[in-house]
């Protein structure tokens, strides 16, 4: 009976010991998923600030280019308000200079207008 308990025993301590061995192996297993989530977090986070800092100079850029187009914007509006008022002087110059030589012989009758209605 003694043989039988220590067979008994050893193999209780045989499963036992591969209980260890499985509970070990999980926790190696275990330690290895955690260092890897580590490590992808610490990627994570590496992309984070990488995108964090891109989007800041991606809004330094835009408001700089928006300054840029508004500027833009605001000469070429000048320029066609300087090219309309050159053209509204030049159409006024015209008809000044056409209707002065017609305003003297115009008057003449304009007098004679008056003649009539006196």
């Amino acid at each position: 009976m003694t043989e039988r308990g220590h067979g008994g025993r050893t193999d209780h301590l045989d499963h036992l010991q591969n209980d260890v061995s499985e509970v070990t192996s999980l926790l190696r297993q275990n330690v290895e998923g955690v260092s890897y989530r580590g490590d992808k977090i610490d990627d994570l986070q590496e992309r984070s600030e990488d995108l964090e800092s891109g989007s800041i100079n991606f809004k330094k850029t835009s408001v700089r280019l928006k300054k840029k187009m508004c500027w833009q914007n605001c000469k070429m509006n000048c320029i066609i308000a300087i090219v309309a008022v050159i053209i509204v002087a030049i159409i006024v110059i015209i008809i000044v200079v056409e209707v002065k030589p017609g305003s003297s012989g115009g008057g003449g009758s304009h007098n004679s207008t008056l003649s009539l209605e006196d």
